[in-house]
């Protein structure tokens, strides 16, 4: 952070910058790249496991990764590592803007970074601006035990909500990154005057092209479909927890309707099913027991370029999710021109308002309650693969969409507005 009359912005993230496709760190590379891309000058203040500080400039973004050891405890609670680690990432946080100067604006696109943030916020008299990614109470109802932020970490719902309230009472703005969650959060505090607005996340265009262009990743489908020409491919991507209807997915693929006919020389289509979470022990056994193992690729946690690729090669891709803040993959692989077939769910609507843009997927039961029959997904699914033509007008109208409304360029004008009415005092 550096020139006088600029304006200067301090990203809190715990994660940076990102690896993997979707996620909290995704939305803090799009905050900062954006506003640097904006002309303001941006500092991300992130954590790494260990006890070495790491110093970083990405894409003109000063990065400070600080060593805080365990970063969260299994609650993410008031224990003695989660209270040293906030207190560690504050103190680092201090004395970054004590080296390149006082931002105008603290941005949180990560929750769990909220004390340290708010804290930073009151002390200096900076606006805070909570960009709030998730609905607690219409995900968590899903998990089968604890919540889970990330492998290996946990968080209670008690804690979740209390976080969510007092960032919402807290903060000078909140953005929301969909309508659906703006409507489903101020919804749930009707005593809370909470100044807001909905700002879309969006893709990277340069990313999309550059991984479009990549000749690796249709010899990939090759070589994976090699024993089986002519196979389509389904392409599936996101943390492996409930209520991403990853379990439903597997069942849908093992109906009738999509499921290997005796004598047929059309072969059954292929899921390759990218990411990691608590459930993938039980959607490996879930294959074995409906039969289809030898269909599905689980390729785990790959780097981001990877998943990108593989959603870039797939006849079809399918988001059979329950609850959507607002889904990053989806955007993605409408940005390729892929047909996707998805759940018709919150944040989802935004992005395939109907059948021009692809293949709404109807779900039963209200938010926090929702159950979607694999029957009705392997008809879509099986419609979907039946009609090359439907298919390729939908791509071509889903990238079309994504291209004009939902865009990093886009996401970070919007931030950028807003930031500039918040520290308009300090540039007057």
């Amino acid at each position: 952070m550096s020139s006088i009359g600029t304006r200067r912005a301090l990203v809190f993230s715990r994660e940076y910058p990102p690896v993997t496709v979707g996620g909290t760190s995704t939305v803090a590379r799009s905050l900062a790249v954006g506003l640097v891309a904006e002309g303001w000058d941006v500092a991300v203040l992130s954590s790494q496991p260990g006890g070495e500080d790491v110093r970083d400039r990405i894409q003109g973004v000063d990065v400070l990764r600080v060593g805080t050891g365990t970063v969260y405890n299994a609650d993410t609670g008031l224990a003695d590592d989660s209270l040293r680690a906030h207190r560690r990432l504050f103190t680092a946080a201090e004395q970054l803007c004590a080296e390149f100067g006082m931002p105008d604006l603290v941005a949180l696109p990560d929750l769990f970074c909220f004390p340290e943030a708010a804290l930073f916020s009151r002390r200096h008299r900076r606006p805070l601006l909570n960009i709030l990614l998730q609905d607690f109470r219409a995900i968590t109802p899903y998990d089968r035990d604890a919540h889970r932020v990330t492998n290996g970490v946990t968080a209670s719902r008690t804690h979740l909500l209390e976080l969510e309230e007092k960032s919402l009472a807290e903060s000078a703005y909140t953005v929301f990154i969909s309508h659906a969650l703006s409507d489903a959060i101020t919804g749930y505090y009707p005593h809370l005057e909470t100044r807001h607005e909905v700002v879309h996340l969006g893709i990277d265009t340069v990313e999309i092209a550059a991984v479009a262009d990549d000749p690796q990743w249709p010899q990939a489908r090759a070589e994976l479909l090699a024993g089986v020409p002519g196979a389509p491919l389904l392409v599936a991507c996101g943390r492996l927890v409930p209520v991403k209807g990853f379990a439903q997915l597997l069942a849908a693929l093992a109906h009738p309707v999509l499921a290997p006919v005796a004598g047929s020389e059309s072969p059954p289509p292929r899921l390759v099913l990218i990411g990691v979470g608590p459930e993938e022990a039980h959607l490996r056994r879930l294959a074995a027991t409906l039969g289809v193992s030898d269909r599905v690729s689980f390729l785990g946690d790959v780097p981001r370029r990877e998943a990108l690729g593989w959603m870039s090669v797939a006849d079809v891709a399918v988001v059979p999710s329950l609850w959507e803040s607002f889904c990053y993959v989806c955007a993605e692989m409408m940005a390729f021109g892929r047909p996707v077939v998805a759940t018709a769910v919150d944040s989802l609507y935004e992005l395939i308002p109907d059948d021009r843009y692809g293949y709404p997927v109807p779900v039963q039961g209200p938010s926090g309650d929702r159950r979607l029959d694999p029957a009705v997904l392997a008809a879509v699914l099986r419609d979907a693969l039946a009609d090359p033509e439907g298919r390729r007008r939908r791509g071509e109208q889903a990238r079309n969409r994504v291209m004009e409304r939902f865009t990093n360029d886009r996401f970070a004008r919007g931030i950028a507005t807003l930031g500039a009415r918040l520290t308009a005092g300090a540039h007057a």
